[in-house]
């Protein structure tokens, strides 16, 4: 089957509890690598380019609608958990027209699109095909059953005892769908009260067409169902996204300690140093130094920066600032090209003009700072009075002296300056200065008339 669309439909079985998770979030919602396991598959599913993709939701339906993206999914309600079978069914109408049918695991993060594309080639002209790998523990998983000729006869449930190879079920299934719904009404009740989807290649088998068994990699498939093996699909992916990063120009120098969302996004010559954590919708742009020990969340950083034992919160790095060590910016913050942020600088809510110094122990909030300012060491925006938060403008080429406080609301015009210590209540005009508590305007001191003379 080729990669464009020929009426391939896709379904994402996400109704589950999820009980062994002992959680209140809905399983499929837990994040591997910052994005919930459920937008991995359907990652994967859209990389088949289907006409449609049909979600099944159950528990916590309103939570995994609001949390999936994706415009191209519909999604499914089954009311009552009656098996994947039951909700597999449901989907008939939704994906209507379809002549193939992709079933997956909404709980499986890890799946590949190389995986599913080599699933759909596989069936060929059977009525079926599914994922299968080794598996030494035959009581965990549904088995493969095969006759003597090795075709595949089947497939035992854990539930239904005794039986079976040591081949495991993978649970992601190819189907032809004219035959999907035909046979999926004369699917009986178990034991257990469920609809077992897996009843399905005995039927083909009974039909003299064997259904077909894919081997697939083993992590590829892997179910998440409790808080373990969550941490090892999380491991498993943090791997997969550093090496993508590697062979696509990125320096990593430390895998081990590094850690970077699925979201993130790197270009070339970008180098990340021990102790780092990238997430989010973070975007680093190429010749960037990154780390050691640095956090960079929903942030954008420019050409060539330097974030050094920094974190970076939701804001905008330009080209060329260097933060760091311990600088702090959040608040959707803007630094502008050619900044410097020293050493315990914290910047929130604020736009920092270009080629500003913001040296040590200073915090700019709720401010607007002009291009080629100095903001000197132990500089306050007093930006909030008790009740609201109010802001501070700073002009252009604009000189705060040590330990000035800023009190908001407050503009400081364009070539002004401030002494040290300074606590500056009211508005300081363009090329003013004032020093004292509570800030005054100095005197201006005429020259000698003739200096130096006898």
């Amino acid at each position: 089957m080729s990669n464009e669309a020929t009426g391939t439909g896709v379904i994402v079985l996400a109704a589950g509890k999820g009980t062994r998770m002992k959680s209140r979030l809905p399983k499929v919602l837990h994040p591997v690598c910052g994005v919930p396991m459920i937008g991995h598959v359907i990652a994967a599913a859209e990389r088949l380019r289907p006409d449609r993709i049909a979600v099944v939701v159950g528990h916590g339906a309103e939570e995994v609608q609001a949390a999936v993206t994706s415009s191209r999914v519909t999604f499914v309600e089954q009311p009552e958990l009656l098996g994947t079978a039951d909700a597999v069914r449901r989907c008939q109408d939704a994906l209507a027209g379809c002549r193939d049918i992709v079933v997956l695991n909404g709980d499986s993060p890890l799946v590949q699109p190389e995986m599913l594309q080599a699933l759909t080639e596989a069936r060929g002209e059977a009525p079926m095909a599914f994922g299968t790998h080794p598996a030494e523990d035959r009581g965990g998983f549904g088995r493969v059953d095969r006759d003597e000729q090795g075709r595949v006869r089947g497939i035992v449930e854990r539930a239904d005892g005794p039986g079976g190879t040591t081949e495991r079920n993978a649970g992601q299934y190819g189907f032809d769908a004219a035959w999907l719904w035909e046979q999926l009404p004369k699917i009986e009740l178990s034991d257990k009260g469920e609809y077992y989807l897996t009843v399905l290649p005995r039927f083909a088998y009974d039909a003299g067409s064997p259904a077909k068994a894919v081997t697939v990699a083993e992590e590829d498939v892997l179910g998440i169902d409790n808080r373990v093996v969550l941490a090892e699909a999380e491991r498993i992916m943090r791997q997969r996204i550093l090496e993508r990063h590697m062979l696509d120009g990125v320096t990593i120098v430390d895998p081990a300690t590094t850690y970077i969302d699925a979201s993130v996004t790197i270009e070339s010559d970008v180098t990340i140093l021990p102790n780092s954590t990238l997430s989010g919708t973070t975007h680093v742009r190429t010749g960037s130094l990154v780390g050691p020990g640095t956090t960079v969340r929903n942030s954008r950083l420019g050409e060539e920066c330097t974030v050094t034992q920094s974190v970076i919160e939701e804001s905008t790095l330009s080209d060329r600032v260097h933060a760091g060590p311990y600088a702090h910016v959040r608040g959707q913050s803007t630094i502008a090209e050619d900044c410097h942020l020293g050493n315990y600088a914290e910047v929130n809510r604020s736009r920092i003009g270009r080629d500003v110094n913001m040296h040590h122990f200073s915090y700019v909030g709720d401010a607007e700072v002009g291009d080629g300012s100095n903001i000197a060491a132990g500089i306050i925006t007093c930006n909030f009075d008790g009740e609201a938060k109010h802001k501070t403008v700073i002009g252009r080429n604009v000189l705060l002296g040590s330990d000035t406080m800023l009190v908001a609301p407050v503009t400081i015009g364009d070539n002004a300056s401030t002494g040290a210590g300074s606590v500056v209540t009211k508005d300081v005009p363009a090329g003013g200065r004032v020093v004292g508590v509570p800030a005054r305007a100095m005197a201006t001191r005429r020259p000698p008339e003739n200096p130096g003379g006898s």
